[in-house]
């Protein structure tokens, strides 16, 4: 805990020297994170099979569950993943196959990097109905994809899938100038291993979260201090986008913002905290004043 908030204001004091951030973006209290099980949310994205809800979860020492909370931020439901043994996940992203909705959750946090492997787990979206509390993805519905990075054990608290290749991306955290690794997921088949490679660096660090827009136009990426947005040309790969300079949003930090996500459309995002030493944590609602160009 205490290397966590020397981490905090190590960045926030580096941060003081990069981008100024854009003011044209309005930010509305949503809800108050109430439910003690929701004690270290580090993923959000937005339902697409129940509007104006999210999935959310915890990082290391929970179960494998996640979190459905409506937009005032109230538990909804919990879902657990049975036969899955969680060690630390970070993120939780979305992504459409077969005109079905699924959810890729991330067991990518390595504070110390000893980890040999990392994991994703990836299922059907469940659809909690009214009333009901707790769900259970069954072991056979879940696939598992094992990954291991070609150099060395990082930690990584930032994933988002595109649309467009279909390719899961992961933003490791610590390095001084982050790498980017691309993940071919969708095509190995579940128990498989994956090497991940480095295919882009970019100069920034302490990454703790990220997503990508429904129509892959826009990505979002966030760190302790800052929220980053780049624009997508359509026919623009991944490694193309991110290559360009960002637009630096208006973000207030919090206690331990480690999760963010767009909403319907690419000019709302939102995010939520951590609540470390039991401060107060909000489900924040960011709207975009402009359209959301570099321009």
């Amino acid at each position: 805990m205490i290397n966590r908030f020397l981490s905090i204001v190590f960045f926030c004091i580096i941060t003081l020297s990069v981008l100024g951030q854009d003011q044209m973006v309005h930010r509305e209290v949503l809800g108050k994170i109430k439910d003690s099980r929701l004690n270290e949310l580090s993923g959000i994205v937005a339902s697409r099979k129940m509007p104006n809800m999210f999935w959310t979860h915890n990082d290391s020492g929970d179960s494998a569950r996640i979190f459905l909370i409506d937009s005032q931020a109230k538990l909804r439901c919990i879902v657990s993943l049975e036969g899955v043994d969680a060690v630390d996940v970070e993120d939780i992203a979305w992504y459409e196959q077969d005109g079905k909705s699924y959810l890729l959750l991330a067991d990518i946090g390595d504070n110390r990097g000893v980890r040999q492997d990392i994991q994703l787990y990836h299922f059907e979206e469940p659809a909690c109905r009214e009333g009901e509390a707790y769900v259970t993805i069954p072991q056979q519905a879940i696939k598992r994809i094992n990954m291991r990075y070609e150099d060395k054990a990082r930690d990584a608290e930032a994933l988002f899938v595109d649309p467009t290749d279909k390719k899961a991306y992961l933003i490791a955290k610590r390095d001084l100038r982050v790498g980017v690794y691309p993940i071919d997921f969708q095509h190995a088949p579940s128990g498989s291993s994956l090497s991940l490679k480095r295919s882009l660096t970019l100069p920034m660090t302490f990454i703790t979260a990220a997503d990508i827009s429904t129509d892959g136009s826009h990505i979002i990426i966030k760190n302790i201090g800052q929220v980053f947005l780049w624009q997508r040309t359509k026919g623009m790969s991944i490694h193309e986008t991110l290559v360009q300079p960002p637009r630096s949003l208006y973000y207030r930090p919090e206690p331990q913002g480690e999760a963010i996500c767009f909403g319907a459309n690419d000019y709302v995002f939102y995010t939520v905290s951590e609540r470390p030493l039991g401060l107060e944590a909000y489900l924040y609602r960011y709207q975009m004043q402009t359209s959301p160009s570099l321009h």
